[in-house]
């Protein structure tokens, strides 16, 4: 995933819903805008996540296209964790 300070939600391409199993028509449908314009985001209130030893209940966002990476965002990870950039990496802190 790429780790993006900016991005409030953790956003996800389409294949990864399918992946884990989880139906966009459960999930909220939002409007999102950023630096390549605006999409609809399926908002998954509620997923089950692993970073090494800490776990949580995140909520994340399903885009409706796969081209894109996979971005960690700020909300419940970033503000749970120690994040550090240093000398071109990421490290996280529980």
């Amino acid at each position: 995933m790429v780790v993006d300070s900016g991005a409030d939600y953790t956003l996800l391409p389409r294949v990864y819903a399918e992946l884990l199993g989880i139906d966009l028509r459960s999930c909220v449908p939002m409007t999102t805008s950023g630096i390549g314009g605006s999409e609809t985001v399926h908002l998954y209130k509620s997923l089950n996540v692993r970073l090494g030893g800490w776990r949580a209940k995140v909520p994340a966002g399903f885009l409706e296209r796969d081209d894109v990476p996979a971005l960690l965002g700020r909300l419940k990870f970033m503000e749970a964790l120690e994040v550090t950039f240093k000398d071109f990496s990421t490290t996280f802190r529980g």
